[in-house]
């Protein structure tokens, strides 16, 4: 009995260790599947941001290659419009000379005319140089803002794609600590259950000895019970045998005193007449 009951203390020990440590593993599975959660939430979100960026990278470079084309026209444009208007101020200084040694006043009047037409197109050409470089000066503070803007995402998109190893390697250890955990916890819950099954036999045993003792002092106290009341019939009868006896001899007595007087009256002598 003192061994079942050492045991029984030893197994609910056992039983209490083992449920702390299985109640410790899953709220530490808990943390781990927690971060598994926040791992794989982050790197989804990583790569919609890198795909975000890439396409927005995409997007400013191909407006970036339209301003350069765009920067390359005008230029060419300014460079042709530069060589006319080069031209132009040279035929215009040989038709200012015409003029000013025209032989005649026919002469004169068409150098004059010339002159006109040659001022009148080197106004439009400063005009159109003028307007080209205001563009050219636009397209060239657009591509540098396009450069800038495309320095800044590629930076961006470099700074997400190096944040991802570090989720990808918390979502690995997560995962090995959740399947780890796993198996303590498997195990701490059969050693949980065995010490319960193990309380449950062991406490039936008991119930069974307690239950035989019980019988045990149950026959015990009845036997004792028997003895003393044999005891107290025993007492009993022989009073009774005691009150016969003396009752017995009490009559024996009175039979024997009878007879006696009997035997007096009979004895007794006769008067004399």
């Amino acid at each position: 009995m003192a061994s079942l009951l050492k045991k029984v203390s030893m197994l609910q020990q056992k039983r209490m260790e083992a449920a702390r440590l299985r109640r410790k593993g899953e709220r530490e599975i808990q943390k781990a599947q927690y971060l598994t959660k926040r791992s794989v939430s982050g790197l989804a979100t990583i790569q919609r941001k890198i795909e975000s960026s890439k396409e927005a990278l995409e997007d400013v470079s191909g407006v970036l290659t339209q301003k350069l084309a765009r920067q390359e026209s005008i230029q060419r444009l300014i460079a042709a419009a530069e060589e006319n208007l080069r031209r132009e101020n040279d035929a215009k200084a040989q038709t200012e000379q015409e003029v000013e040694f025209a032989s005649s006043d026919e002469a004169k009047q068409q150098a004059t005319t010339r002159l006109s037409i040659i001022s009148e197109r080197i106004n439009d050409l400063v005009d159109e140089i003028k307007q080209r470089g205001s563009a050219l000066k636009k397209i060239i503070d657009d591509i540098e803002d396009y450069k800038q803007s495309r320095v800044k995402i590629s930076s961006k998109i470099q700074k997400q794609a190096k944040s991802k190893p570090v989720l990808q390697n918390l979502l690995k250890t997560s995962k090995k600590t959740t399947q780890r955990l796993s198996k303590q916890v498997a195990s701490k819950a059969k050693q949980e259950e065995l010490a319960k099954r193990n309380l449950t036999i062991i406490s039936k045993k008991l119930s069974e000895l307690a239950s035989k003792r019980r019988k045990a002092a149950l026959r015990k106290s009845s036997k004792k019970k028997k003895r003393k009341l044999k005891t107290k019939l025993r007492k009993g009868k022989s009073k009774i045998k005691a009150k016969r006896k003396f009752a017995k001899k009490t009559k024996a007595k009175m039979k024997k005193t009878k007879r006696q007087g009997k035997i007096k009256r009979k004895t007794k002598p006769k008067r004399r007449k």
